[in-house]
């Protein structure tokens, strides 16, 4: 449980950490960095769903009179969860990273074939870690810099409507 009266805090913190990978990402996509850059944005995306439902459960307990807001232990821990809860968030094209008509000059389909790339849980590990799989490296996630721009601004876009 968090106290009402510390919750104001914790949104403040997540509003300022939404913006900080916001920006951070938007500087490693300026320098060609877009691997660690979707990482970020889906750090940011993870966190604008985790200040939506604190806000949320904020307002409820307010309602009812409440001095302490329950929270569920997945919004400070699961990634899918904070996820879901953002995806209600943005328009959904904006979560899309890669069409599924995309190119060979994007990215190996040798990996990915022609599959839609969206922001889901099982993304972000393909942006931060090298890794051997089968017989070649691999390290990156596709993604179109104009497509991680949009989602960014989507994301910044739903922070600023919840007041953040």
């Amino acid at each position: 449980m968090i106290p009402l009266t510390r919750l104001p805090e914790g949104l403040r913190l997540c509003a300022q950490n939404i913006r900080d990978f916001v920006v951070d990402a938007e500087n490693l996509l300026s320098k060609g960095h877009g691997y660690h850059a979707v990482a970020l944005a889906i750090f940011a995306f993870e966190e604008l769903g985790k200040y939506s439902e604190l806000k949320r459960l904020g307002e409820q307990s307010s309602k009812m009179g409440t001095s302490n807001v329950t929270v569920k232990d997945d919004l400070f821990s699961k990634h899918d969860y904070k996820q879901k809860i953002a995806k209600q968030l943005l328009p959904a094209e904006t979560t899309i990273l890669i069409p599924a008509y995309f190119s060979e000059t994007y990215f190996s389909p040798k990996y990915f074939g022609t599959k839609e790339v969206r922001v889901e849980p099982n993304l972000r590990p393909e942006c931060d870690f090298v890794d051997w799989v089968g017989d070649d490296w691999r390290h990156g996630t596709p993604h179109d810099t104009e497509r991680l721009k949009k989602f960014l601004d989507a994301v910044m876009n739903a922070l600023n409507k919840l007041g953040g």
